[in-house]
């Protein structure tokens, strides 16, 4: 009986020390997370930190809005402010002024002299527009805001400047080559004074055409003329204007952008 007693006592106990020694375990468990678990717990800390960063960005530009320059108005509303876009901007037109340069009649072509507007930005006033845009964020009370919002329209005014770029280029004429006039040319009386026109010969001038203008030849096209041109548009691709005046080599009139018509303007100052 004794020895079953102590057997009894012994188990007991050898239970009680397994049952103390896996309740150890557990808690080292749920102490230590999966290797997982700690690398999205990792992740999600970083998180903030990295969305922070782009929005504290975002909100700098707000801040400074250098990212926007003012808005354009008046005669600088449409035009560009990159020359090469201003230039392809004025070839798109349906017609398009220059000024002959010369007449080169073997292959019935012209050079003409383009004048093309663009919009320079002065940055002088750029730079003194968004001083005072930060001026005014950071005024502290209402004749702060006022003197910042007058300084920025006075910079605002002074920021676009028209300027512009002048390009020589050759044109020939198309197979039905149409040339007019504005106006028609001046007739004189036997003592040399200017003669107005009877409204029967204005028509005989004006031709049977429905086109503007009066009825011209190409003879009549000299150097310093101010004249409107149109193009032919090409049904693919867009129209070349690189040939003329500083282009490699001769070009054949077969290569140089063909004109349908051209108006003649004003006739050039004596």
């Amino acid at each position: 009986m004794q020895a079953l007693s102590r057997l009894a006592a012994f188990a007991l106990i050898s239970s009680l020390l397994s049952l103390s020694v896996l309740g150890a375990d557990d808690k080292d468990k749920k102490a230590d997370p999966p290797k997982g678990e700690a690398k999205k717990a990792d992740v999600k800390k970083d998180e903030p930190a990295k969305k922070d960063e782009p929005a504290k960005k975002d909100a700098d530009k707000k801040t400074t809005g250098k990212d926007k320059l003012p808005p354009r108005k008046g005669k600088f509303k449409d035009l560009e402010t990159d020359k090469d876009a201003a230039e392809k901007k004025l070839l798109r037109k349906a017609t398009v002024p220059a000024t002959v340069v010369a007449v080169v009649e073997d292959k019935k072509s012209l050079r003409l002299r383009l004048t093309i507007p663009y919009v320079k930005i002065n940055s002088g006033a750029l730079n003194n527009y968004y001083n005072a845009q930060m001026n005014m964020m950071r005024a502290t009370n209402p004749q702060g805001v006022y003197n910042a919002q007058n300084q920025m329209a006075q910079a605002a005014a002074q920021i676009y400047e028209l300027d512009k770029v002048e390009k020589e280029v050759e044109w020939t004429a198309a197979d039905e080559f149409k040339v007019r006039m504005k106006n028609p040319p001046p007739q004189f009386d036997d003592k040399g004074k200017l003669k107005r026109y009877t409204p029967k010969e204005l028509r005989e001038l004006k031709g049977n055409d429905k086109l503007p203008g009066f009825s011209a030849e190409f003879s009549d096209l000299k150097a310093g003329q101010i004249v409107e041109v149109t193009l032919l548009q090409k049904k693919s691709g867009p129209r070349s204007v690189k040939r003329g005046k500083g282009a490699e080599g001769e070009a054949s009139p077969d290569d140089l952008p063909k004109m349908s018509m051209i108006i003649i303007q004003y006739e050039p100052k004596n």
